[in-house]
């Protein structure tokens, strides 16, 4: 079977990162990728966001910090996060 699709250059851009990555051809990637979903790749161990959370609020919750403590953190590992990118990007 053959399927026509129409990107964005944005999105051909992005397919062509991604198959060159896996050292693949963009139309090999994809019906990589659509094979493994229809195989069921994608369903399994797919967990929702608060799923993946969970055990992060938990912890919270069991640390005894409040809301804003938890969100000062959270702000300050923000923070420190985005001026390492900076620091590895060679801008100040």
């Amino acid at each position: 079977m053959s399927i026509n699709i129409t990107l964005t250059p944005e999105e051909e851009r992005k397919l062509a990162d991604l198959a060159r990555a896996q050292g693949k051809d963009p139309a090999t990637h994809v019906h990589d990728v659509v094979t493994a979903y229809l195989n069921g790749a994608d369903q399994r161990g797919t967990k929702s966001f608060e799923e993946i959370l969970a055990p992060i609020w938990e912890g919270w919750r069991q640390s005894g910090m409040a809301d804003d403590e938890v969100d000062d953190l959270m702000e300050q590992e923000l923070r420190e996060a985005r001026s390492e990118r900076r620091r590895s990007k060679g801008t100040p």
